[in-house]
């Protein structure tokens, strides 16, 4: 396959024209000048697609239901919507939300699953990556190994229908209990964790008082806070490693982020939807120079809004503008496709260079010629067509509705 845009996006932010792609079995053989005038491609921007580093595909449904500035108001209302829908409305939430990915330029996902319904979707949507089947042992604290096996039943079904890895993820901290959050951690498969949040689960993990507390008295739990931060307790159980995906980070202090660093986890930074909730703004750019590698995540239609990778590129400027950092075009850029891609424990070689193997993707960029011009400007429209290098080479889906 030998692919002639009028230019080709590197990973450096450099945009270089006049050159062509050679695919040979899933790899770029060569980068090279045009070899022939006549180009399919032409008027087109070739890139690395995108890579979704954190998706929540069955909250589709939700966009635009729940309303809350806050991120506890917006977990109870959640929690209290879910059980209402019947299966067949997650799996069509799940399948519209994989296409409206694919149609974002979005080519692999690290999708967080509920249900056995997402595997479906990412297959039929052409997707990649791998799915984290989330465990939530809450109203099963006194024998969290049942709940733990009939997700892993669930993970089961997702493997056999995407063809994907599928590995069992703790949903939070909080919500799973330690024994479970151990034995996930020490099996040496690669997993996901939301933590850090908000600022509530610090207050729960140090002083033991807050919403979470109030919701283990609720459930009749019993409440022991370690007396450390949320970080600090998942490195206690084993689980800050190069193998683990800790998604949003937001509530971080400097011993955090050097913890984290340190251990060269990976992030799923969420701008929009941390932004929507009211979280802390995460230290990004402390975190990269810690060590740690970040990708973009797009979480939920139900609290970022429509899918839209540049609009999420965007915000992570802003938040990063809003703490006092710069973060260029460049890095953004690479959050979204390269360092995504290492996020979701990708074993490609995600980036365009001789060597590389990621997915592709064409855009009509218009009349924007400069990577913070193309980021600030363009949309899930922009993009013509997503290459499936290693699979098959098919049309970018339409956006749901």
């Amino acid at each position: 396959m030998i692919i002639r845009p009028d230019a080709v996006l590197l990973d450096s932010g450099e945009i270089v024209p006049g050159v062509e792609v050679c695919i040979l079995e899933g790899t770029i053989d060569r980068i090279r000048p045009w070899t022939k005038a006549a180009r399919e491609e032409s008027g087109l921007l070739l890139s690395c697609a995108f890579v979704n580093a954190h998706s929540h595909l069955e909250y589709y449904d939700l966009i635009g239901q729940v309303e809350a500035d806050d991120y506890w108001a917006w977990i109870q209302e959640i929690v209290r919507l879910k059980p209402l829908r019947p299966m067949h409305q997650v799996a069509e939430a799940a399948e519209l939300a994989a296409h409206a990915n694919r149609a974002t330029g979005v080519s692999a996902i690290g999708e967080h699953s509920d249900w056995p319904v997402s595997g479906d979707a990412i297959r039929d949507a052409g997707l990649g990556g791998r799915i984290f089947q989330e465990v939530i042992t809450m109203r099963e604290w006194a024998d969290p190994e049942e709940k733990v096996a009939r997700v892993a039943e669930a993970a089961t079904i997702n493997a056999k229908s995407s063809g994907l890895p599928v590995h069992l993820a703790p949903h939070t901290p909080f919500t799973v209990h330690p024994d479970a959050l151990r034995a996930i951690f020490q099996s040496g498969s690669p997993t996901s964790i939301h933590v850090a949040e908000s600022r509530y689960e610090r207050e729960f993990f140090e002083r033991g008082e807050g919403p979470i507390a109030g919701l283990y008295r609720q459930l009749g739990v019993p409440i022991e806070p370690p007396g450390i931060s949320p970080v600090a307790y998942i490195a206690a159980l084993g689980g800050l490693t190069e193998s683990t995906q800790l998604v949003h980070a937001c509530d971080l202090d400097e011993e955090d982020v050097w913890r984290i660093g340190s251990a060269r986890c990976k992030i799923a930074h969420c701008p929009r939807s941390n932004v929507a909730l009211g979280c802390p703004p995460a230290p990004i750019r402390e975190l990269q120079s810690a060590g740690a590698t970040v990708g973009l995540g797009m979480d939920s239609a139900a609290s970022s809004g429509p899918i839209d990778m540049f609009a999420e590129m965007r915000a992570a400027v802003h938040v990063a503008e809003g703490r006092g950092d710069v973060l260029g075009a460049e890095s953004v850029w690479r959050m979204a496709t390269t360092d995504a891609a290492i996020s979701i424990f990708s074993e490609r070689r995600w980036e365009m260079i001789e060597g590389g193997q990621p997915d592709l993707m064409l855009m009509d960029t218009e009349r924007w010629t400069r990577l913070p011009e193309i980021i600030a400007n363009c949309a899930p429209r922009s993009v013509m067509r997503v290459i499936n290098v290693a699979k098959r080479e098919e049309p970018a889906s339409q956006p749901a509705p």
